[in-house]
Parts: C-alpha cells; structure tokens; sequence
C-alpha cells in the first residue's frame, strides 16, 4: 500500500513540474490543423499552455497506442476545454496552483471541495470550474461543431465504470497524463 501511495505522490509530481514547465511546440499547434476545425482550434488555443501540453500528450499517447480515431483525437484535444472558461480574469482560470489545492482536497478533504465548488464565487470560482469543466467544456465543444459523439466523450470524461471503450480509451490516456 505505502508503495502505491508514494507511486502516485511521484506521478502527481511529475504531473504538477510538468504544468508549470510545459513547452508546446509550434509544429505541435501546426499539425493539430488536420484535425480540428478553425473554430475547434480557437477554443484548443484558449486553453492555458499546461493544459494544451496536458491534452497533447493524451493525444500522443492515444496514437502511440495506436488508437486512429477521429472524434477520440478531437475528445483528446479538446477534454479539457472547460477549464478556460474566461482567461482574461484570474478569478475565472484554473491555475496550477488550483488544481495542485484540488488533488489535496479530492484526496484529503473531499467535502471541502464540494463545498469550494457549490459557492463558485470569488476566489471559489476556479473550484467549481474544476467540478464542472466536463459540462462546460462538452457545451463548448457542441457549440464549435464536435460532433455528438465528442461532445459526450467529453462530458462524461471522468464518470466512474465507463461503458463505452472510447470513453475508456480517453480516460486511461487522461490518467496517464
């Protein structure tokens, strides 16, 4: 157990050094244009850079895995689209440093979070954005023209037993990420 657990202290680490140090490449950006509509690249791009690194590498890793799918690279690309909800507020943006408050709450304090995020004003608002990123984003997505199967690719992102083997696809990806 105190394996798994130091395990898990280390990849959130690496998720968190990642984040905050994260280089996404122009060629990166450039090849995106073979899969995303304009208006789908437009709300990629709004995403802050950790978080376009972060939807990259689930891409990258679906393809390594040697998954080809349309709507699942556009689900891997886009997932996480509700977190940038307004970038030009910082009471609005999900930083770092939130998401690194949420892995403790999530692990530690659970409730507290619920809490955070039901209020979702002021300083609580990057709370309940993390809550209801999925929502946000799949609403997004439908309005940039992802198809229905993105769209609930997307916000069902992080339901628990997933019935579905793309949705399984893109949450294994996003966890090892």
């Amino acid at each position: 157990v105190q394996h798994s657990v130091l395990r898990r202290m280390l990849h959130r680490s690496g998720q968190f050094f990642r984040a905050t140090f994260a280089p996404v490449r122009p060629v990166e950006i450039a090849a995106l244009e073979a899969i995303l509509t304009p208006a789908q690249m437009a709300l990629f791009q709004r995403l802050d850079r950790s978080d376009q690194r972060h939807s990259l590498d689930v891409w990258n890793t679906l393809r390594r895995a040697g998954h080809h799918d349309p709507d699942l690279d556009q689900a891997a690309l886009l997932h996480d689209a509700g977190k940038a909800v307004d970038t030009r507020c910082p009471l609005q943006r999900l930083t770092v440093w939130h998401r690194t408050a949420v892995v403790l709450l999530h692990k530690a304090a659970p409730n507290w979070l619920i809490r955070l995020a039901a209020d979702g004003h002021g300083w609580k608002r990057p709370f309940a954005i993390h809550v209801q990123h999925a929502q946000i984003g799949a609403t997004l997505a439908e309005q940039a023209g992802c198809t229905p199967e993105v769209v609930d690719l997307i916000r069902r992102h992080h339901e628990p037993e997933p019935d579905n083997q793309r949705l399984a696809l893109l949450q294994g990806a996003d966890e090892q990420n």
